[in-house]
């Protein structure tokens, strides 16, 4: 158990399986009070399970992000259990209706579209984000962390909601970063590359479009953590790439489709 999160409350949406997961898992290893949120309470509940194990300090709360009541729930459920709230990790995102989207953007039906964008910014950012403000504002050392994507930097085919909304959610950092300074709340974007969820790929790959290897969600975790920390209490308004370099990659758009991560 480390102390790098110690005496902090942090929420996590999302954080059932994958990425969020691990964000849990790591935030709670380094002595932050987690609240896994997510919309299945079994994979919910295993995940406090493994985080008591470890000797962290966790509890779980069912989130629907797409539901304003649920978010706004889930948050009072949150200082409720742990008596504050610190860190606000905005990781939820709408994969399930992504993924059965894709098609370029004159095929896709405004449901589809609004949907997506409902999901991927108004319910899991501009919500949750709102509706946590005010506890935020009473904790000392705050910061929001939003979960972007890497599609948000580039034109990735069949994903033109997808890339709108979190290119939106990079917008909306900057904005929450320039009215949370005189409440000493710190928003920062953690843009996201290609990941997956084992570890059996984690070689390094010299071409193909990529410069080092596929990560996996422990590379995303770290990040967090460290912009959840005081380390990174002079960090406020920043967009902070976790790719392993793909976006900078001259080769990637070729690459685009395949190692787009939703």
């Amino acid at each position: 158990m480390g102390d790098r999160l110690k005496g902090k409350v942090a929420l996590i949406s999302g954080s059932t399986r994958g990425i969020g997961r691990s964000m849990a898992e790591h935030f709670a290893s380094e002595g932050a009070k987690v609240m896994v949120a997510g919309r299945t309470t079994d994979r919910g509940e295993k995940v406090v399970a493994r985080i008591r194990e470890a000797g962290g300090e966790a509890a779980f709360h069912q989130l629907d992000v797409g539901d304003e009541g649920s978010v706004r729930a889930t948050i009072e459920a949150t200082v409720d259990t742990f008596g504050a709230l610190h860190t606000l990790v905005n990781n939820a995102a709408p994969t399930g209706l992504v993924a059965s989207s894709v098609k370029p953007l004159h095929a896709l039906g405004t449901e589809e579209w609004e949907g997506i964008l409902h999901g991927a910014l108004t319910g899991s950012v501009f919500w949750m984000s709102k509706h946590a403000w005010p506890h935020l504002a009473a904790a000392p050392g705050a910061s929001v962390i939003n979960v972007s994507s890497g599609q948000s930097l580039a034109g990735f085919r069949g994903f033109g909601a997808y890339s709108a909304a979190k290119g939106a959610v990079n917008s909306l950092t900057r904005t929450l970063a320039s009215e949370g300074a005189e409440d000493g709340i710190r928003a920062n974007c953690l843009v996201v590359g290609r990941v997956v969820a084992l570890r059996g790929d984690s070689g390094l790959h010299t071409g193909g479009g990529r410069l080092t290897r596929i990560g996996n969600p422990m590379d995303i975790a770290y990040a967090a953590t460290w912009l959840a920390s005081d380390e990174a209490a002079f960090v406020t308004g920043s967009t902070v790439t976790a790719d392993g370099g793909f976006s900078v990659n001259g080769d990637a758009a070729a690459d685009a489709e395949r190692n787009a991560e939703v």
